[in-house]
């Protein structure tokens, strides 16, 4: 066969790829695994007629991913070189319960005196601006006052539900108390007689005299806070914000500004003059039950149902010192009249209380305290239960 050509096929010359068919089963159907084989012979064609699309295309993406590299390696050499700048110092966290000891405590669970009239739980105790006396008001409906050293005793009635809040006025001579029957009633030390009732359309919680005596602010269960004037006898006031019962008010030691404590997890300050919300501390975890400004006014300090003490700034809501001595809920807490200490009433069972700097403990009162209040002078320590008593601690 002189004149006969080899035959060349075009694209076996230019690729050295192998395609392959699969052989069919015994019943002419493929099975999934044999699906899946199919796809990957149509990709292997499509790279064997399109060769240099493919190159291309692999082309790019390779240089994409170098691209990448190359920009997260830049950006963290970057990061390495820039200069950074010092954490600033968080606030100074005391989680440890002391240990009790007894030689070092010898009247933890004995207080020197006992006063025993509500029949329930007491809820409030405020002292006298003399020192000489304390109010008490609780589940009874009642608000008792006693003379601490002749153990003298009157009951204020009129409540028809628990008192939640009481304040003595700068004079001493008035008691404002917040109930339940959604009044707050302002009554005469000396005579016992009420002097005025404002009526409120929620139940109300917390109440407080502003310092120069003008003034009651009071927080109900709508989450309301009213200032009332006592010269005209009406209100001045209505601070909207919070979203839960606001259950515990103090002012500022200059009266400028008020702050309350609620239901919503958060304490606020307003201004008083105009009733502006001026700050919302929202660093607590559970009710905020009891708040007070310290003596210099500078401080403020928040007690929890999260079981912490907090200190901050009430100028920008800075965390000073987080207290978790506790082990359960926090309902109150009281400074000393010198601003060194405080001391906080938990369902603990305990009364702790510990220095403000350093938190350093002082002492443990044993006793199911509901309510903690510091007189004055510096000099007793009252702590109401919930078995009706208050419970005074002497001071060295």
């Amino acid at each position: 066969m002189e004149n006969s050509q080899p035959f060349h096929d075009p694209v076996e010359n230019s690729l050295d790829v192998e395609i392959m068919d699969l052989p069919e089963n015994s019943s002419g159907r493929r099975s999934s695994l044999n699906w899946l084989a199919r796809r990957v012979l149509a990709g292997q064609r499509s790279v064997a007629r399109h060769a240099t699309r493919w190159r291309l295309t692999s082309v790019l993406v390779l240089g994409v991913l170098a691209l990448v590299v190359l920009g997260f390696a830049l950006s963290n050499l970057a990061m390495l070189l820039m200069p950074h700048p010092r954490p600033s110092i968080g606030p100074s966290i005391f989680p440890t319960r002391p240990a009790f000891n007894p030689y070092r405590y010898p009247n933890s669970n004995h207080p020197d005196a006992f006063f025993t009239g509500h029949q329930g739980r007491v809820e409030n105790v405020i002292w006298s601006p003399d020192s000489q006396r304390f109010a008490s008001g609780g589940f009874d409906d009642t608000v008792q006052v006693w003379d601490v050293v002749a153990h003298q005793e009157r009951v204020y009635r009129g409540h028809t539900d628990q008192i939640q809040g009481l304040s003595w006025s700068p004079n001493g001579k008035m008691i404002a108390s917040a109930s339940r029957d959604q009044t707050v009633r302002i009554w005469n030390v000396a005579s016992g007689q009420t002097v005025a009732i404002i009526h409120n359309p929620k139940a109300v919680d917390g109440v407080a005299w502003s310092p120069d005596g003008r003034y009651l602010a009071y927080g109900d269960d709508a989450g309301l806070v009213h200032i009332w004037d006592f010269q005209s006898r009406r209100e001045v006031r209505l601070l909207i914000g919070h979203l839960g019962a606001v259950v515990a008010i103090a002012w500022s030691p200059d009266g400028q500004e008020l702050a309350t404590a609620s239901f919503d997890f958060t304490a606020r300050i307003w201004q008083t003059s105009t009733g502006k919300l001026l700050l919302t501390y929202i660093h607590h975890g559970d009710v905020v039950s009891s708040l007070a400004w310290s003596p210099n006014g500078k401080m403020i300090a928040t007690a929890s149902y999260d079981t912490t003490v907090q200190i901050w700034n009430p100028a920008t809501g800075q965390l000073f010192y987080n207290y978790q001595y506790h082990s359960d809920a926090v309902y109150s807490l009281a400074w000393s009249p010198d601003g060194t200490r405080i001391a906080s009433a938990s369902r603990d069972g305990t009364v702790q209380v510990w220095y403000v700097v350093d938190g350093e403990h002082e002492i443990t009162y044993f006793i199911a305290a509901t309510w903690v209040a510091w007189s004055p002078n510096g000099k007793m320590i009252a702590v109401g239960n919930a078995s009706g008593q208050v419970a005074i601690w002497y001071r060295q």
